[in-house]
């Protein structure tokens, strides 16, 4: 079903609504919608080289509109369902996310894992939202424009580049600069 899904995308990437479109997926995907937004970008700026920078702002602004959407969402469910979980689990994890609830919106976003599950979350958690939603804007902005850019840079060859380097790109970039910035506020 993926890979219908995807090759629906594909051609959609070359519609005159591929814009539209794009804005739909990325907003939805914050919220509850399973497929990633890069699955509609990377053939829109592989396609239409000519706007990458203006697909990679729709995709960020979008996604972070369906960030703040979904974290008004667990903002305000949590009262109504909060009962319903083990109150001493969720301090711990109040905690937790006090202590590192920017990363943690800062590596959902960049990484492959459901943004919408950082997003609904940091509502849930009453985390500060100023600060969710700069990280937000930090995370989806810098993961579209380094695939944006990649394209950009490569052309042709781009698209194997993804494919082959998805571990890479998605999951150990955005950790080694969560380490350089702890470090680098440990060491200040």
């Amino acid at each position: 079903m993926l890979k219908k899904i995807k090759k629906f995308l594909e051609s959609k990437s070359r519609s005159k609504y591929s814009q539209s479109l794009l804005s739909l997926i990325a907003f939805t995907e914050s919220i509850f919608f399973p497929i990633p937004p890069d699955l509609l970008l990377i053939p829109i700026c592989y396609y239409n080289r000519n706007k990458i920078f203006f697909s990679i702002l729709n995709c960020t602004f979008f996604s972070v509109i369906g960030g703040a959407i979904a974290y008004a969402i667990g903002y305000f469910l949590y009262d109504q369902i909060g009962h319903l979980f083990d109150e001493k689990k969720i301090e711990h994890f109040i905690d937790f996310y006090s202590k590192w609830g920017v990363y943690s919106v800062i590596i959902g976003g960049f990484t492959p894992m459901p943004f919408k599950i950082i997003t609904v979350t940091s509502g849930f958690l009453k985390f500060d939202f100023l600060i969710f939603i700069l990280s937000a804007i930090f995370a989806r902005g810098l993961r579209f424009l380094i695939v944006g850019l990649i394209i950009k840079i490569l052309a042709e060859k781009s698209l194997t580049f993804l494919n082959q380097n998805k571990t890479l790109i998605f999951l150990v970039i955005p950790v080694a600069l969560i380490v350089m910035v702890l470090l680098g506020i440990y060491f200040i």
